[in-house]
């Protein structure tokens, strides 16, 4: 059987075109991803509102935080120079699949 020899720098920008044609992200990449609150709750928050999440997950348990080395950054939405609610998204999902059974998906809000 013919062998044949294809270089490097071939087979390497070829692999590169692959990968951000399907979009595909560097495992490093994806510790960096901190997408807004209303990007994961549908998904990962059983598409509670953000009050709901405020108020029964980042209140009740402020490791969560960020300024407590948490996930939820700028959980009230309304910090200085930044608006709105972002999450650290590998560190969110561990968090929520350690926590799931504290957390009681069926409460409503006070109201």
């Amino acid at each position: 059987m013919a062998q044949i020899s294809i270089p490097d720098d071939q087979i390497n920008n070829a692999v590169r075109s692959i990968v951000k044609d399907l979009g595909l992200v560097p495992r490093e990449d994806l510790r960096a991803y901190c997408p807004p609150l209303d990007d994961v709750r549908k998904d990962y928050f059983r598409n509670h509102s953000k009050q709901w999440i405020r108020n029964l997950i980042f209140d009740r348990f402020p490791e969560t935080l960020d300024v407590n080395g948490g996930w939820a950054i700028n959980p009230s939405g309304k910090g200085p120079g930044i608006r709105g609610t972002y999450v650290k998204f590998e560190q969110m999902k561990q968090w929520l699949d350690e926590h799931d059974d504290e957390i009681d998906w069926y409460e409503k809000l006070a109201s």
